[in-house]
């Protein structure tokens, strides 16, 4: 049968794959702290699934996932907008005082090292186009990851977009956050038994970010609640709305991965 998966092909079949669709995906995230109910691998886990999706839909080749991101201490105002009366606090990315076990974060510079290696290697192989398919959102990882594409697209033989697995499923969407509903319910789709919602307090204990290293996107954007309480909640994950975003992931990535592409490789006759 046919694989995507770059690990699984021998190197007639690679080549076959790049004849067709000359296109290669970098599912890229860290192994990150994601409430006491997820695994640490949910962002690349992500990545990695929506990546799959894609290159089955389109064509392309999936390289392994790098697990692998960055996170920065946070400033004074978005401690507060976490819900922390301190604002001298060290707190980086999502590992609050209270977690048990730490994330493993990479400085800026060391994943931009890690993330621009990656990408050389891939791209000497001879692809056309390089799709990194980031699940993560710390600013610093998206900064970094859009600064290299730039910089490939315009010193290499290749284009290189930086994408972003998980995306509004339309534009009323507020759902996105950190190990809250929307990221719980594409990991119960992907990997099912590696979500525990049981282990979560009781419906009654509210959910503050500060507390529990959980989050709404609108938190951070000082759109949430002054208790700094999740509003979409984990506990109402389903696995049904989780295959709702990694469908929309993978539709909206190869549309505009396969835009991309037919303006590097018209059809014959154009």
């Amino acid at each position: 049968m046919r694989t995507v998966r770059f690990e699984l092909l021998r190197p007639g079949e690679l080549l076959e794959e790049m004849k067709r669709f000359s296109v290669a995906y970098l599912p890229v995230g860290p192994l990150e702290w994601h409430g006491p109910h997820m695994p640490f691998g949910t962002d690349p886990l992500d990545a990695q699934a929506v990546a799959l999706g894609i290159a089955e839909k389109i064509g392309g080749v999936v390289f392994p996932t790098l697990f692998c991101g960055t996170e920065a201490a946070r400033d004074p105002e978005i401690l507060r907008r976490m819900g922390f009366a301190q604002e001298d606090l060290y707190v980086v990315g999502m590992d609050v005082p209270r977690n048990p076990v730490k994330s493993c974060y990479f400085p800026e510079e060391v994943f931009g090292v890690i993330l621009r290696e990656n990408l050389r290697q891939i791209i000497s192989l001879g692809f056309k186009m390089v799709v990194v398919v980031n699940g993560h959102g710390a600013d610093g990882q998206l900064a970094t990851g859009a600064r290299l594409a730039k910089e490939f697209t315009n010193t290499s033989p290749a284009t290189v977009l930086f994408t972003r697995a998980m995306q509004k499923l339309d534009e009323e969407d507020q759902q996105l956050g950190h190990a809250n509903i929307s990221e719980t319910s594409m990991q119960m789709y992907i990997s099912g038994d590696s979500v525990r919602l049981e282990e979560l307090p009781p419906r009654e204990v509210p959910l503050r970010t500060c507390e529990w290293g959980i989050a709404d996107a609108l938190q951070f954007q000082g759109k949430g609640n002054p208790e700094a309480v999740v509003m979409h909640d984990p506990r109402d994950a389903t696995a049904a709305l989780g295959k709702r975003y990694v469908e929309n992931g993978i539709a909206r990535i190869s549309a505009q991965v396969l835009d991309c592409y037919e303006k590097l490789c018209p059809p014959s006759g154009q």
